[in-house]
């Protein structure tokens, strides 16, 4: 295995273990992170924050080993897009209450373009 090869292999286990570490927190207090208000003043229907924890760990594992990873990329990117929507729309906010939704939004779209160069290596 070439060097660049190993890399691309460890960056794809590291990302995908972090959305896995994540829905596994998230099912751990499922009470509490489902029961999450959005931005929007609404919480969202118990099902359908349980299929966001799902995607969490279907997306993380695919990725992580290699199984259909471009498959599992894409479900995080439409993870990471619902999330940022719905929980961490800066545009909602104004003065110091906007800088920490500006940095996970950030933090967002570099995992997504991360997600996009796991696709781009599976196709």
């Amino acid at each position: 295995m070439t060097l660049a090869a190993t890399l691309i292999l460890v960056g794809r286990v590291i990302l995908g273990l972090f959305f896995v570490i994540a829905g596994i927190r998230n099912f751990m207090n499922f009470a509490k992170a489902s029961a999450s208000e959005t931005n929007y003043g609404f919480k969202l229907p118990v099902s359908v924050a349980a299929f966001g924890f799902v995607s969490q760990l279907v997306g993380g594992l695919s990725v992580a080993l290699g199984i259909w990873p471009a498959w599992g990329a894409a479900l995080l990117i439409l993870f990471l897009i619902g999330a940022t929507t719905l929980f961490h729309n800066f545009l909602l906010f104004q003065g110091e209450a906007r800088k920490p939704h500006l940095y996970f939004t950030l933090v967002n779209c570099a995992l997504a373009g991360y997600c996009l160069m796991v696709i781009g290596l599976s196709l």
